[in-house]
């Protein structure tokens, strides 16, 4: 029996889920405030385009430093 044979248990299901969740947080927050941020504009039309992803981010709108042009 491979690894992949084996059937997830509940608690493997939900670390899969958390870290999946936190690696599309990570993923989001680089794109906020890495090297070449998304405007607050941007960010508008991502939770527009799909609330239901991005809309945990609206809370950045306004509240980041202004460095971008």
């Amino acid at each position: 029996m491979t690894h992949h044979d084996k059937k997830k248990t509940q608690k493997d299901l939900y670390y899969e889920a958390s870290k999946k969740v936190s690696d599309a947080n990570c993923a989001m927050l680089d794109l906020l405030y890495g090297a070449n941020p998304i405007t607050d504009e941007e960010l508008s039309k991502l939770i527009n385009k799909r609330p239901n992803i991005y809309g945990r981010f609206a809370g950045y709108i306004g509240k980041r430093k202004k460095n971008y042009a």
